[in-house]
């Protein structure tokens, strides 16, 4: 893959995680304790954070590759 390459599914995967991050924390969602997990804002922060966080770790990776 070409470096000009790499750095452009960087970019949109940045702006893609950016897009879920903002949604997840605009969302307004009122607490149902039936519902589980669902609806609970720091749930909701972790598993959008999480993906956020394998990306940069996997481009951190990807530089030491070279």
């Amino acid at each position: 893959m070409s470096t000009i390459t790499l750095w452009i599914v960087i970019g949109l995967m940045t702006l893609a995680e950016a897009a879920i991050i903002v949604a997840a924390l605009r969302m307004k969602v009122k607490a149902d304790p039936s519902r589980g997990i669902l609806g609970a804002r720091p749930m909701e922060v972790l598993w959008t954070l999480l993906p956020a966080g394998l990306l940069a770790a996997l481009a951190v990776a990807s530089f030491g590759a070279n």
